[in-house]
């Protein structure tokens, strides 16, 4: 019997280790003749474990810098707060005034702004003094009347109607064309022009006197109580009743005309806004 080589050896104990089993002899012959250069090949080299590589730890950062970048965070974010509390608050301000101009507005319409100006230019009055009479007499009311008899518009009185037809060498007047406004508002003009050159055009005064009329007035101005010049009536001066309210709110109303359509600049800031609006 032949014996075993080494080359034999090792593979009887790989078969042995794979199955579990010893190889026959006849295994054996045919394993060496089908592949004699497997046992002549030298064993392999195990492979050696590679090292692993240690991971680098990354630098701490200084606990004063984190401070500081909490702190800075902090406070940006303070002041983007800070400033849309602003915006909020400039544009709340911004419609208030918004609404508050459009308030004037509807509470000071103007129609027959043509014929206004026209009258008011030729009487040498301001367009804005005559806008503030209109409302406070009639609200642009042409069909207005009183309980005493005024008509139209500026609210004139039949015999005040009819002396200014006379001046004005009217030959078609009638007290019923009051209820037109280009009649009414030529006669009203006129009888503003007629007042402004009597009292000086101070707007108080002659708003007192289209009001209570020239006689009253002029009886004013001769009490050093209401009128210490003797020449204009001032609303501090003047006692409480209708005609003091009366003229308080034209004066009221012709700033807040001229602002609004008769400066050359008007805005919601330039708008006087009157106490309760």
């Amino acid at each position: 019997m032949q014996a075993p080589t080494p080359q034999r050896t090792r593979r009887a104990d790989r078969y042995r280790q794979a199955t579990g089993v010893a190889p026959s002899p006849e295994l054996m012959r045919r394993s060496t003749a089908l592949s004699p250069a497997i046992d002549d090949a030298p064993p392999e080299p195990m492979a050696r474990p590679q090292p692993v590589p240690r991971r680098k730890e990354s630098p701490r950062i200084p606990k004063w810098i984190t401070t500081g970048i909490i702190v800075c965070s902090i406070l940006i974010l303070a002041l983007v707060a800070a400033q849309s509390l602003m915006r909020a608050y400039i544009v709340q301000q911004q419609r208030a005034r918004e609404a508050a101009y459009q308030k004037v507005l509807d509470n000071h319409p103007i129609y027959h702004m043509d014929l206004i100006e026209r009258y008011a230019n030729e009487n040498n009055l301001q367009p804005a003094f005559v806008a503030a009479i209109i409302l406070n007499e009639s609200s642009f009311r042409t069909n207005a009347e009183s309980g005493i008899g005024a008509r139209g518009l500026m609210q004139l009185m039949p015999d005040t109607a009819e002396w200014i037809a006379g001046k004005l060498g009217d030959t078609h007047y009638s007290f019923d064309r009051m209820y037109e406004a280009e009649p009414n508002i030529r006669y009203g003009c006129w009888y503003l022009n007629y007042l402004s050159r009597l009292f000086r055009g101070d707007p108080v005064t002659v708003a007192a006197a289209y009001h209570a009329g020239q006689t009253t007035v002029t009886g004013w101005l001769d009490d050093p109580a209401m009128s210490p010049d003797g020449l204009k009536l001032s609303l501090e001066g003047m006692k409480d009743g209708p005609t003091k309210t009366y003229a308080g709110r034209v004066t009221q109303a012709y700033a807040i005309y001229d602002a609004i359509y008769y400066q050359e600049a008007s805005s919601p800031d330039a708008v006087p806004v009157p106490d309760g609006q």
